[in-house]
């Protein structure tokens, strides 16, 4: 059984004095210690048949050059420094997406919705990351830049309903299912055909599986609707052999034994492990 990671990263910074990252953000592939093809093999060795890169453009499309199939680019922009212009030539380079995280206003505000459009436009896909966000690298004097203090309300997985509203027909992926905000995920996933969701990063798999199975199927019965748009995540970092591998392994784990517990169907399990991200990232779908 191999697997398309929907939320990879491939990303490095050096650390200061402190040991805090500094710019500029790079690759952390390091020729040498294996080829791009060996890396490839071990990862197909685990399950991981290629993968969705988040990263800022010039480090996905770097990764892309060299690793060719096994990454699929959707490169990191800044909502409040982007505008359509720069979306529609980031697809020109070869984006199948487009990563949103840390706005300074509600991703559902106005101003964005032109940006949305051009994603609409490209026939690509929208990656929101949504819930809680890291420590530091999206503050002031942060590697990614950013202005001010991020406020994970205005990344609650609500904020997406308004967007679907207003784009019923743009492709987007949510990230990390709200963390903490989970009920409120499943509300907005199982509602808009065109919301679809991953499990990554390190809370979901640490989170009771008994609310997990409630979750995505109510008193033992599954909810499809909440469930057949799932996207097999880990938000997981690549490109140093060997690392990660365990990491990666635990998340294959923790969705099968979720699927597992609620005897989900292998219709939708395919649907979860590569279907679903397949479907939303093909350019002429």
């Amino acid at each position: 059984m191999l697997l398309i990671d929907s939320h990879a990263h491939g990303m490095d910074a050096k650390l200061n004095a402190q040991g805090k990252p500094t710019p500029p953000i790079i690759p952390i592939w390091e020729p040498g210690k294996m080829t791009p093809e060996e890396y490839v093999k071990s990862q197909k060795e685990i399950g991981i048949e290629s993968i969705l890169i988040l990263d800022p453009p010039d480090v996905t499309f770097y990764l892309k050059k060299l690793f060719g199939d096994f990454v699929i680019p959707a490169p990191q922009v800044d909502l409040d420094a982007t505008n359509p212009e720069a979306i529609d030539k980031l697809f020109q380079q070869g984006a199948i997406g487009i990563k949103f995280i840390s706005p300074e206003k509600s991703y559902g505000h106005d101003s964005y919705f032109p940006i949305y459009d051009a994603v609409r436009e490209n026939n690509g896909l929208a990656v929101f990351h949504t819930g809680f966000l890291t420590l530091m690298h999206f503050e002031p004097g942060g590697i990614f830049g950013r202005r001010t203090y991020t406020d994970i309300t205005d990344m609650r997985p609500a904020a997406l309903d308004r967007v679907a509203r207003a784009f019923p027909d743009l492709k987007i992926l949510m990230a990390h299912f709200g963390n903490p905000w989970w009920e409120e995920a499943w509300k907005i996933c199982a509602s808009h055909n065109n919301i679809y969701a991953d499990l990554s990063g390190g809370t979901c798999v640490t989170r009771s599986m008994d609310m997990w199975a409630e979750t995505f199927a109510p008193n033992g019965i599954i909810h499809k609707g909440g469930l057949e748009r799932l996207c097999f995540g880990t938000d997981s970092g690549y490109f140093v052999p060997g690392n990660g591998d365990d990491s990666r392994k635990k998340k294959i784990d923790f969705h099968v034994r979720l699927l597992d517990r609620i005897n989900a169907p292998e219709e939708i399990r395919q649907k979860i492990w590569r279907e679903n991200i397949l479907a939303i990232t093909k350019k002429n779908s």
